[in-house]
């Protein structure tokens, strides 16, 4: 057979290669006959089991999406950072769904448009695995509990039929939710408490009772058609609700401690207490409304406390008939001293209980002698300097109180300057302490990423999450000298350089030499010491 190229030969298609046709071999493991052949069928019974992570048999182009078998009995696909196992243990075959985390990854069976998910065999699922999530909030959950069936026995529980319904919807029926029970027919019912009905109808005429003594107790609203004929004293336990209007051929007359009340929700409320002897009128209407000439507000004795016309209107104190405050057509005019004041606007001095509290027109300057409690915002229109404290010991809690600390926040911290200074002389030393020891130290630029971080450990990495003490990603540039140290210098253990290549400048010629570990490689150093390649 004359000798052809392998670019010669007939190259066949996927579906036209058998189990029993060969490939050229290489065989390593013999060097005096290492061209050898193989069937196709043998080269798919010596693929490698790999891992999920590196699988034995993978798709082009996809390194971590393949077929594995990391032992006997298990077969898996790998999915990235994920893998399905499908694994014998002992009568039951195992399929599971796991991430690179092994933890909360899952695994969802779903069928093509309407079709359906069908099993031919019997479904067991234990009621702890078994729940019922809401489509749209899986918050809501429904579970079932098997723990009161009797070992041994299968209990069968079978759906009513709809048929006839105009909404095919039901529910289930539980001992103790609030439900309504529609066409139902109980036979033989035994109530052990009181019966409650929402409804009763009686055709033709109906008599409760046999006996005047007996007695007819609605504690619900009921409604007569016809017109209604009471013989006797009317009581009524549980209010009265009339739509029409109340024609009384006598008075109203109400006992104690009750009251009249106008409005759906109690608007208005007239009404009287016996024991504390009072008379009170309440409305929760945003305006009570009193339409006269004049009003006037006095006791049984004539004294009088309030009064207003058109012309104007005074509030008066006690029985000396002296009006206190009058209006005027620019004003108040104030009878008398003012005792005490809550908040006062002018235009000229005031000055309260001196020392304690004064404001000057002139200057705009405040004195309080005491604290200063506000519930709004404290904020200054001109000045520049605040002062908040006179010592050391001084505190400002914002969002909190302070406790131990000059200054407490509830929250973060914003600034727009572009220096924090801390620390002095007699201290020693300027700490950045952390509020707790799991959490890192980060600094990240304006959009939030790290670009430093010192870990939870200690660990310190430069554009990156550190994985050693000190850890960068990138280069690194050190005007100096670097020093390793031994750390077991008995045991010849630590003080050691971990590096592919090295490059070894002379600072007074630029020349440079090449030292590395490549295959190959190796150089020479100016101190005539040789690094040999493997």
């Amino acid at each position: 057979m004359a000798t052809r190229k392998i670019s010669d030969l007939t190259l066949l298609g996927a579906g036209q290669v058998s189990s029993s046709d060969t490939l050229l071999l290489l065989d390593n493991s013999d060097p005096t006959d290492q061209n050898k052949r193989s069937a196709v069928g043998s080269i798919f019974t010596a693929v490698p089991s790999g891992t999920y992570t590196s699988p034995g048999v993978r798709f082009e182009g996809k390194t971590a999406t393949g077929v594995f078998s990391e032992t006997q009995g298990q077969v898996g696909l790998a999915m990235g950072n994920a893998r399905l196992n499908l694994e014998k243990v002992g009568t039951t075959l195992n399929i599971q769904a796991k991430d690179d985390a092994d933890q909360n990854l899952d695994f969802k069976i779903s069928a093509q448009g309407t079709g359906k998910i069908t099993l031919g065999s019997v479904l067991a699922i234990n009621d702890l695995n078994f729940v019922i999530p809401n489509s749209i909030d899986d918050t809501k959950v429904a579970k079932f509990s098997v723990a009161n069936l009797t070992s041994g026995l299968t209990n069968i529980y079978s759906f009513p039929s709809n048929e006839g319904l105009d909404n095919t919807t039901d529910q289930l029926v539980t001992l103790k939710a609030a439900q309504t029970i529609e066409n139902k027919t109980i036979v033989s019912p035994v109530f052990s408490g009181s019966l409650s009905m929402e409804s009763f109808v009686s055709s033709g005429n109906a008599t409760l009772g046999d006996a005047a003594s007996d007695s007819l107790t609605v504690n619900a609203a009921a409604t007569f058609a016809a017109s209604t004929t009471f013989s006797n004293t009317l009581i009524i336990s549980q209010g009265a609700t009339i739509t029409g209007d109340i024609t009384l051929n006598d008075h109203l007359d109400m006992v104690d401690d009750k009251s009249i009340k106008l409005g759906t929700d109690d608007d208005f409320v007239i009404s009287y207490t016996n024991a504390t002897d009072l008379a009170t009128i309440t409305t929760s209407a945003s305006q009570l409304l009193l339409f006269a000439p004049g009003i006037t507000l006095q006791d049984g004795g004539g004294n009088k406390y309030f009064k207003a016309n058109t012309t104007d209107t005074g509030i008066y104190h006690g029985g000396d008939g002296s009006a206190r405050i009058t209006t005027t057509n620019t004003g108040i005019s104030i009878g008398g001293a003012i005792d005490a004041v809550t908040s006062i606007t002018g235009s000229g001095d005031i000055t309260i209980a001196t020392d304690k509290f004064t404001l000057d027109s002139t200057t705009g300057n405040t004195v309080f002698g005491g604290n200063i409690t506000g519930g709004g915002d404290l904020t200054c229109g001109t000045g520049t300097t605040f002062q908040l404290g006179s010592s050391s010991s001084a505190k400002l809690g914002v969002g909190r109180e302070p406790l131990v600390y000059n200054l407490e926040v509830e929250g973060s911290i914003y600034s727009t300057g572009s220096t924090i200074i801390a620390g002095n002389g007699s201290a020693g030393k300027f700490i950045l302490q952390k509020g707790a020891a799991a959490i890192s130290l980060n600094f990240t630029n304006n959009s939030g990423t790290d670009e430093a971080v010192i870990d939870a450990s200690g660990q310190f990495g430069l554009g990156k999450s550190p994985s050693t003490k000190f850890d960068v990603s990138g280069n690194a540039n050190i005007d100096g000298d670097i020093v390793v140290t031994t750390t077991n210098p008995s045991n010849n253990t630590g003080g050691k350089i971990s590096a592919r290549e090295l490059v070894l400048t002379d600072p007074s010629t630029g020349a440079t030499t090449t030292l590395n570990a490549i295959s190959g490689g190796g150089g020479l150093s100016r101190g005539k010491v040789y690094f040999l390649a493997n």
